[in-house]
């Protein structure tokens, strides 16, 4: 969540060395709040342009609808994105200016990253709201699955899956991972009696990338998810780490009351030679105190001509694929055709193979990044 306008995208927060950024910020003044909600994505990559780094996205979107952007109703009746046609333009709008989504295709996967709505009880038109987003969502990545694109959906979605996140782990729980939390509401004090919940998530599905004839025992998480946990040590707008809070009535928190997740990924190939998406950070003419190149300046046109590069694809875009198996990764230039396979269309609650990631464990090897 990062509260921020627009107009407040300045060069010192929006740009960091050797990351290209994505920012969705709110677009309404709701019940005259501005700068609320906002989501940010920071990609680690050695290059912005004629990239081949799977970090680096090939494409990205502002909110999950596609009507973002669109001046003419024309426009924006051709624009909607894919399975999302029983929702009026209006449901659709509301969803996306919020500023809560920001998808980037990294080519061999779409990472959606998300800031869930808050609904208080009682308050019927928020939990419409909240209703509204997640099936909206659900429909966006279900077409996606569908076309055999795989996807990770990572943030702060404001939803405890079950009460064992919500309160005091039981006896089966992870026995180093019971005082593990994200988040812990400020408002009622639990950050002293660490009464934390875990409501940042990191969830996945589709298949592996390897070619074999026997797929049994394979899937996204088993091959490419190296560690996935809640991080024990992070700073706290301080020089420093701060190890995992543990509760207290003599420390306050400082700065965020959430602490982050991670996921590390491996046996992620290179992908087709590619440059910044124009929706990049890099670009945007608010962010002040940056002189851009002429380079970069050249470059963005060169990436808004490309309209298709900025738009996440449903199926396949050219894609390294790596035959063999999971021990052993051979890699070789051949193009991807989604279309000449054989795809069975599945809901994420139906595949067991593609389980929430909550893995023990601690990276030292960040070797693709997208957070």
């Amino acid at each position: 969540e990062t509260k921020l306008r627009r107009q407040e995208l300045l060069a010192d927060l929006a740009i960091a060395d050797g990351y290209e950024s994505f920012f969705s910020c709110t677009r309404t003044s709701d019940k005259g709040r501005t700068g609320y909600s906002g989501v940010a994505t920071f990609c680690r990559v050695k290059s912005a342009f004629s990239s081949v780094e799977a970090a680096l996205p090939i494409a990205a979107e502002e909110g999950f609808t596609g009507l973002l952007g669109c001046s003419r109703k024309d426009e924006a009746a051709s624009a909607v994105a894919e399975g999302l046609v029983e929702f009026s333009r209006e449901e659709l709008l509301k969803v996306d200016s919020e500023g809560r989504c920001i998808i980037t295709d990294h080519g061999h996967f779409v990472l959606f990253n998300l800031y869930g709505p808050r609904a208080g009880d009682g308050d019927s038109e928020r939990i419409q709201f909240k209703l509204n987003f997640f099936k909206i969502l659900e429909k966006r990545w279900e077409s996606l699955l569908c076309r055999g694109r795989r996807i990770f959906v990572v943030g702060d979605l404001n939803i405890a899956p079950s009460a064992i996140d919500r309160c005091e782990a039981g006896p089966d729980f992870e026995k180093n991972e019971r005082e593990a939390f994200t988040c812990w509401p400020s408002n009622t004090g639990a950050e002293q009696f660490n009464y934390g919940t875990r409501i940042d998530h990191i969830l996945c599905a589709g298949p592996c990338l390897h070619e074999e004839h026997d797929v049994e025992g394979h899937n996204l998480v088993t091959c490419h998810v190296k560690e996935c946990a809640i991080l024990t040590e992070y700073k706290r707008w301080k020089p420093g780490s701060a190890t995992r809070w543990k509760g207290g009535w003599n420390i306050k928190l400082e700065g965020s009351d959430h602490a982050p997740v991670y996921t590390c990924l491996r046996e992620i190939p290179d992908v087709s030679e590619h440059s910044t998406p124009s929706l990049a950070a890099r670009y945007l003419p608010m962010v002040h105190g940056l002189q851009q190149t002429l380079v970069s300046v050249l470059m963005r046109r060169q990436a808004t001509k490309q309209v298709k590069s900025d738009v996440v694809s449903s199926s396949f875009p050219d894609e390294s694929i790596i035959s063999g198996g999971c021990s052993h990764v051979k890699r070789s230039i051949a193009n991807c055709d989604v279309n000449g396979t054989d795809i069975s269309c599945r809901s994420l609650d139906q595949d067991s193979q593609n389980p929430i990631l909550k893995v023990v464990g601690h990276s030292e090897d960040f070797k693709e990044e997208a957070a």
